[in-house]
């Protein structure tokens, strides 16, 4: 273009010439000479030494842009992400959530623990607003969020408890699942609708068999976080778990993972359907115990690398429940070693507490133990500290010091205080102390300060809690005669009333409450015979419910220091009977004390001739359990309680030593 052609176009169209020459001149690349240093990204610019303090010859995490986690979408479910909404801020757009995605969200701020209540009140109105257009499984979700989010809101709790019971007709096994899972939160239990969800899921168990594994266990998890509850829904509970126990015994039990698995034999130890002492106890219950305990031999190893803290709770379930599965304790102990570093403190005092009860007090074990508690002893609570002392006194005395007495279990119960311990934790720790290694340090001292700050309040205390008191008092025998006789007077007031229900006690802690008498000196407790005295009809009463043949040998033991009477014959002939039947039940150790016990009874009653070849036929096929130069003791004995000369051989390395 000529310069002529150009002044004439600038002449007339002056405006559209610039704009043609600017287009012309517009540059699309900003070459490096341009581009500024702040326009770069700070991680990944080359530093200018002269103005930067940067040190090459050291590491800077702060520039390691690679290793930073993607960044996450804005939205979750397509709404706005309540999990950042304290940093972003804006509308959550409650108002266009349905059921489901309700459901969805309230789950998301469970499980990223938000607890802001203005999200959660929102959350609140949106259910309110559609609760009548939801339906299963969304109704039973939306309720279990709010009840562990423990968003305690009564028009909201009456409307959806309404809304459940008219659609509970339709519900299935998981959507009953879900809405037991809800009634974890004793809040939530308002009416009878608990007692109606109970119903429903055992009709759906007695009418129909098309329920999966995993839904049959995840309601046995669900009736675990039920307890306790009162005697009337717990009947009603333990019914259901007997119909839960034949139900997955005919599914394949190999579907469920080692997670639901230990929460399925949880929940069965916790409510005493598989008991080393329960002797009524379902045969399907057991049977589906050990059928799991089975299947989870070989897979703790995998399993405990993601969930450490589910050992501890099968560690306490094994052994509350007398599952001695050999393969499966020596696995469980193997890998409890191998992740104690990883545990949290209230998982360790459980594991410790159901290894030592399981007697595997391995010193190795018990010291990867102690020092995790070392790390986190302030996350101790009350509970815990109770369990890690019972636990760990069960150990060599010096294991037991070190991290009871002189260690961080001790010291974190004298931070929290022995007066604020509340009555498991109390019972538990006394019951622990109780266990010591003869001559510890400072058990009897902490022992006389727990005594001293409960027994002013022992009517806050159940009976069966009483009756372990005493039992543990029976061991620690402390100095100052008037508690021990006011500790004393209120267990028998409160076993009394309690004993007048038949069936309410059952007759371990009377044998427990027994020993605990039985123990005590004359010094300590003159009126000893009188109070021993006082108790022959609950032990008729625990008798008659034919208890297991530990306790029933225990009762046997007391009655020894009973004076002679015929309602203590008539007992004695009872417990006879009942150990003459079950004496295959009975340990070695547990059979020579108690040929021991015969002995002294046969100078004022007749030994019945069955009980005595029945121990001595039972200690001849035990008698390697026991040490050598032991068996002399019940051969000696069993002569003076009737039996024949040589009726129990003896070899060599049973004579005395």
């Amino acid at each position: 273009m000529s310069c002529g052609v150009v002044d004439i176009l600038r002449h007339k169209f002056p405006r559209k010439v610039e704009t043609a020459c600017t287009w012309l001149q517009c540059r699309y690349y900003t070459p490096p000479s341009r581009r500024t240093w702040a326009k770069q990204h700070h991680r990944i610019r080359v530093p200018r030494p002269m103005v930067h303090r940067f040190q090459l010859e050291r590491e800077h995490p702060e520039k390691e842009w690679w290793r930073e986690r993607r960044i996450a979408p804005a939205t979750f479910f397509g709404f706005p992400d309540p999990a950042r909404h304290g940093l972003r801020g804006g509308s959550l757009y409650v108002e266009q959530m349905d059921s489901v995605t309700l459901a969805v969200l309230a789950d998301r701020c469970l499980k990223e623990k938000v607890w802001d209540p203005e999200i959660w009140s929102k959350f609140a109105w949106r259910a309110q607003q559609i609760v009548s257009r939801t339906h299963e499984p969304d109704l039973c979700y939306i309720f279990r969020a709010f009840a562990r989010a423990d968003w305690f809101d009564q028009n909201l709790l009456t409307t959806y408890l309404g809304r459940l019971h008219r659609r509970l007709h339709a519900f299935q096994l998981p959507d009953v699942a879900v809405f037991l899972e809800a009634f974890g939160n004793p809040k939530f239990r308002q009416s009878t609708y608990l007692q109606k969800a109970l119903t429903h899921t055992t009709l759906l168990l007695q009418h129909r068999d098309d329920a999966q594994a995993e839904h049959l266990a995840r309601t046995c998890a669900a009736l675990r976080d039920l307890k306790p509850l009162p005697s009337i829904l717990q009947l009603e509970v333990l019914g259901l778990l007997e119909l839960l126990a034949e139900a997955l015994l005919l599914r394949e039990l190999s579907e469920l993972g080692p997670a639901r698995t230990i929460h399925v034999m949880d929940c069965f130890v916790a409510w005493g359907l598989v008991s080393r002492e329960r002797s009524k106890a379902s045969s399907a219950s057991i049977d589906l115990c050990w059928a799991l305990a089975r299947e989870l031999k070989g897979r703790l190893r995998d399993h405990a690398k993601e969930h450490p803290d589910h050992l501890a709770t099968l560690a306490l379930t094994l052994a509350s429940g007398g599952l001695a599965h050999e393969e499966l304790w020596d696995e469980l102990v193997y890998n409890l070693g191998q992740v104690s570093y990883k545990m949290s403190a209230s998982s360790v005092a459980a594991a410790a507490s159901g290894v030592a009860r399981s007697g595997r007090t391995w010193p190795a074990l018990f010291e990867a133990f102690g020092r995790r508690l070392v790390e986190r002893r302030n996350d101790l609570g009350l509970l815990d500290c109770a369990r890690a002392a019972g636990g760990f006194l069960r150990c060599p005395t010096s294991v037991a010091e070190r991290f009871v007495t002189r260690g961080p279990v001790g010291e974190r119960l004298l931070e929290l205080g022995l007066e604020t311990l509340d009555a498991e934790s109390t019972v538990m720790l006394l019951d622990g102390l109780s266990r010591a290694p003869p001559g510890a340090h400072g058990v009897e001292t902490l022992a006389g300060a727990l005594l001293e700050a409960s027994h002013m309040r022992l009517r806050d205390f159940s009976a069966k809690q009483l009756c372990i008191i005493a039992r543990s008092l029976g061991h620690l025998r402390p100095a100052v005669a008037d508690v021990l006789r006011e500790t004393f007077d209120c267990v028998q007031e409160v076993v009394k009333e309690a004993t007048s229900n038949e069936g309410v006690l059952e007759p371990r802690y009377i044998a427990m409450l027994c020993r605990g008498l039985s123990s005590q000196t004359t010094s300590a407790l003159p009126d000893r015979a009188r109070r021993l005295q006082q108790l022959l009809p609950e032990i008729g009463v625990a008798l008659r419910s034919k208890p297991t043949c530990v306790t029933t040998v225990q009762l046997l033991h007391s009655l020894v220091l009973f004076p002679a009477s015929e309602e203590r014959d008539a007992s004695l002939e009872i417990c006879a009977g009942h150990i003459a039947e079950r004496a295959c039940d009975l340990s070695a150790a547990t059979m020579v004390p108690l040929t021991e016990s015969l002995a002294t009874l046969a100078d004022h009653w007749t030994v019945p001739s069955k009980l005595v070849l029945a121990l001595a036929h039972q200690l001849d096929i035990k008698r390697y359990d026991l040490r050598p130069g032991t068996l002399f003791r019940a051969a000696r004995a069993l002569e003076a309680a009737g039996a024949r000369e040589g009726t129990l051989r003896l070899e060599p390395r049973d004579s005395q030593q």
